[in-house]
């Protein structure tokens, strides 16, 4: 049975069980079988629409069927799905489409006037097709599905082409499109059934936007075992919680944020809890109170995960003996040890010679997980994906035993309830504002997100800036969960003597008290 591509995946399943379920969006089941014909006339009609193998294709769309439809169909032509994070500004849309070179967008409900605003500016864009049984101005999907033939086109990709291109924020301030190939995609998914288990009777729950890689990846390696993934498009807390006892959800991923608001709703103290096997969560901190309200409340199934999207999610595990040990309480702070295939190394970040045991440094990765680089950038990619096979994360933190501890982080990005941020990006628009002379941004602890954005601005001359009419234009250009909390105001930035803003001595007072810089 092959399934080491993801149009090898549903060309099995649909073939081999075409009446098992695949997914249940929203309460509607789809079957395996439906997957594989609706995706083989995406593919057809991306073929007759011009499309050729390494094209890209973007959607723009919250949680759905079609985003697998489109994703199954472009593999299954040779294209690459981008997904478009919906969360950002129309500005930060634009700039993905435009980069990734797209030439066919599906939107989905909600985002009629982004994709507009995008289709007018970008003539590269030649076909837009809307989701929705609303189309607009748009064709839309439905009619355009019908006119395409349902016959499998046949194409086959091969280990190293890329099949998946997910846009993670950059220091620059614009986002950067992280390429995976087929190789590392299944190289999480190995590595994911050999420590989580493979139960294709298993029933997974996603919490997570499928423009992310735990959302994807981890729906992905549910389908490469036949199981089922519950999905619901937006999130609704009351209803996430229900539906793991009537469904009785077996395996489900989720971020901290998403847990404390679990936790928070009265249904999540009358609900049972014991098909949980795994609950995995990973993408920003998390109190260790928080954790042990979690395995009270779920059962002993927690799983601590830590990864990046150039690594196709998560290569670390803390296992849910390890969360409880009574010998190792101190494991409860870390994120565990590498899943199988991966190592980890701790390096001086301005030598570049591994340190000592328990000693603070850059986090490097080796992986077969480790994507091929990021889309047209190629000194980026020079400096973060080495020749000699190793990942630099840019977080900081130290290893002892075998397990990893995270403390700050090299590049200041910002982990804001599971989404990236980086302060250049915040500093870029800030900067654009004509009463603003210099801007520096860094994350302060935060007890719902994990961390929140903080900006401080030196006024231009003779300008009185209102810190609220600053946020508002910052949240006019930016995804809000990117804007800054608050802005303060200073006479000056500290500097150092080479002229570089000391942020970390901003940063430093709000972070007094805590034992940990990172989320």
């Amino acid at each position: 049975m092959d399934t080491s591509t993801l149009e090898a995946v549903i060309r099995t399943h649909g073939r081999g069980r075409p009446d098992a379920t695949l997914g249940i969006f929203d309460g509607r089941p789809v079957t395996y079988g439906a997957m594989h014909e609706r995706s083989s006339r995406v593919s057809n009609g991306l073929r007759a629409e011009g499309l050729k193998p390494d094209s890209r294709v973007a959607i723009l769309s919250k949680n759905e069927a079609a985003v697998f439809e489109v994703l199954f169909g472009a593999r299954k032509t040779g294209a690459v799905q981008v997904a478009v994070n919906w969360r950002l500004s129309a500005d930060e849309m634009q700039y993905i489409v435009a980069d990734s070179g797209a030439e066919t967008l599906f939107v989905g409900d909600g985002f009629l006037e982004q994709a507009k605003s995008i289709a007018e500016k970008l003539p590269s864009l030649r076909k837009v097709i809307a989701l929705g049984e609303d189309p607009g101005p748009f064709e839309g999907y439905e009619a355009w599905l019908a006119k395409q033939s349902p016959e499998d086109p046949g194409f086959s990709s091969q280990p190293d082409d890329v099949a998946l291109q997910l846009y993670t924020s950059g220091t620059t301030g614009r986002p950067k499109g992280a390429m995976l190939m087929n190789r590392n995609i299944f190289a999480f998914i190995s590595a994911a059934h050999r420590a989580l288990g493979s139960d294709p009777d298993g029933v997974y729950l996603n919490c997570l936007p499928l423009f992310h890689v735990g959302g994807v990846n981890w729906a992905l390696q549910a389908f490469a075992l036949g199981a089922h993934v519950i999905i619901f498009r937006d999130f609704d807390a009351d209803a996430l919680v229900a539906a793991i006892e009537k469904r009785r959800v077996t395996h489900m991923i989720t971020v901290p944020a998403v847990i404390q608001a679990l936790l928070a709703r009265p249904l999540a103290r009358s609900t049972d809890f014991s098909s949980l096997r795994v609950a995995g969560y990973g993408g920003s901190s998390i109190s260790e109170t928080l954790l042990r309200d979690a395995i009270a409340t779920f059962g002993n199934c927690l799983h601590g995960m830590y990864g990046s999207t150039e690594l196709s999610f998560a290569v670390t595990l803390l296992s849910p003996a390890e969360h409880v040990t009574a010998e190792h309480p101190e494991w409860l702070r870390s994120c565990g040890r590498t899943l199988p295939g991966s190592e980890i190394r701790v390096l001086d970040p301005v030598t570049l010679t591994d340190v000592a045991e328990g000693v603070t440094g850059e986090i490097w990765v080796q992986s077969p997980q480790r994507g091929l680089g990021y889309w047209k950038q190629a000194e980026a990619t020079g400096h973060t994906f080495r020749s000699d096979g190793w990942f630099r994360t840019g977080d900081l933190g130290h290893v002892v035993d075998g397990y990893l501890y995270l403390s700050d982080r090299l590049n200041d990005m910002i982990i804001s309830g599971g989404e990236n941020v980086y302060p250049a990006e915040i500093e870029r628009v800030l900067g654009e504002h004509p009463d603003v002379a210099q801007v520096v941004a860094f994350g302060v602890p935060d007890v719902k997100w994990g961390e929140a954005a903080h900006a401080v601005v030196v006024r231009a001359p003779n300008a009185t800036p209102d810190p609220e009419a600053l946020l508002e234009y910052v949240r006019e250009r930016l995804a809000h969960y990117k804007c800054p909390r608050a802005i303060t105001f200073a006479e000056a930035l500290p500097m150092t003597a080479s002229g570089k803003v000391q942020r970390a001595q901003l940063r430093a007072p709000f972070w007094e008290g805590h034992t940990r810089r990172i989320a």
